[in-house]
């Protein structure tokens, strides 16, 4: 399959207080083309240290690397997104799934006050994030090492986030008001093995992981990532060294008015050798509004003609069709 070569887009700019103006600029611009062609690209020189994005994939990987009963201890069985999941078919045994995951979000705590809506809040049992909400059952972490790391890892990542939506706000033109749906966000983790699969198990099963699109904002070894261009194709996609892969979610595809582009892309990891990753989603909180932000509406369509719907009435929807078996 024909190797794409997305854009590889130098953060640093962002990263040094002594830039230009001129410098981030063009930074800006260059993001914005490629939210606006396929919504993915590289971003090299983006601050998180090596030593930390090291150490954070050698937790993934000892994970990865137990016993499946020991997995098994952190699954979530009320939640499609926090916990262990994981998928066979016929040509793997139960104990090599072809895709596992451990998911991991974090109490919905400004959507129905953050419970589901069986749970009087008024009652001791609601305590927050002890307690499931609209999402199910919380977290389960491996470790406390494990969930240290993470959050040492995250905190990295938030001011990355902060940097690269200021970036994009920028090429955008936002005004203040439209600047606040990328305030108020979440990190939501996908910590997933891949074990190679073989002509056979891609003819049956088709991928490790099927086709999608991611339903946030953005997200961030051998070939395994592939994505669908404009015209249907599906390209392989070439790791860079010490670059993180940056695609669209569906939510800024909404909010910019189908100006950025959210890309169907899928893992097919032909190989020996397993593979972790580290999926990070932006989500906005539950209660942002996930229509067309004003000045980006598409002509023709007044504000009051969009739909009115909030990220949480999205997510529990798009959870709702997610398949009875966790992947």
């Amino acid at each position: 399959m024909t190797v794409l070569d997305l854009p590889v887009i130098d953060f640093g700019a962002y990263c040094d207080p002594n830039s230009t103006a001129e410098q981030r600029q063009a930074v800006d611009q260059a993001i914005d083309k490629a939210c606006r062609h396929l919504g993915i690209f590289f971003l090299s020189n983006h601050g998180i240290p090596e030593e930390l994005s090291d150490q954070m994939r050698a937790c993934i990987r000892q994970f990865f690397q137990l016993p499946l009963e020991e997995k098994l201890k952190n699954d979530v069985p009320t939640s499609n997104l926090r916990g262990y999941m994981n998928a066979s078919n016929d040509n793997t045994p139960a104990s090599r799934p072809y895709y596992e995951t451990l998911g991991l979000y974090p109490p919905v705590n400004c959507f129905s006050n953050g419970l589901s809506p069986q749970i009087d809040p008024t009652t001791p049992k609601a305590k927050l994030p002890t307690t499931p909400d609209a999402l199910g059952g919380q977290n389960s972490w491996p470790s406390d090492e494990f969930q240290a790391k993470t959050e040492e890892y995250l905190r990295h990542i938030l001011q990355l986030k902060n940097r690269v939506f200021t970036s994009i706000a920028a090429s955008l033109g936002l005004s203040a008001s439209s600047r606040k749906r990328f305030d108020d966000t979440v990190f939501a983790l996908s910590l997933n093995g891949y074990q190679g699969i073989t002509e056979a198990d891609i003819s049956k099963s088709g991928a490790n992981l099927p086709e999608h699109q991611d339903p946030g904002q953005v997200d961030s070894e051998s070939i395994s990532l592939q994505v669908q261009d404009r015209d249907g194709e599906w390209y392989d996609v070439q790791p860079i060294a010490d670059a993180f892969v940056v695609n669209v979610g569906v939510i800024l595809n909404r909010w910019t008015g189908d100006q950025y582009c959210a890309p169907l892309h899928r893992v097919i990891h032909r190989s020996e050798n397993p593979r972790i990753s580290a999926a990070i989603f932006t989500d906005p909180s539950f209660d942002t509004s996930i229509a067309p932000l004003p000045e980006l509406a598409p002509v023709g369509k007044k504000l009051a003609d969009q739909k009115e719907e909030t990220f949480g009435e999205f997510l529990l929807d798009w959870v709702g069709e997610m398949t009875e078996s966790k992947y």
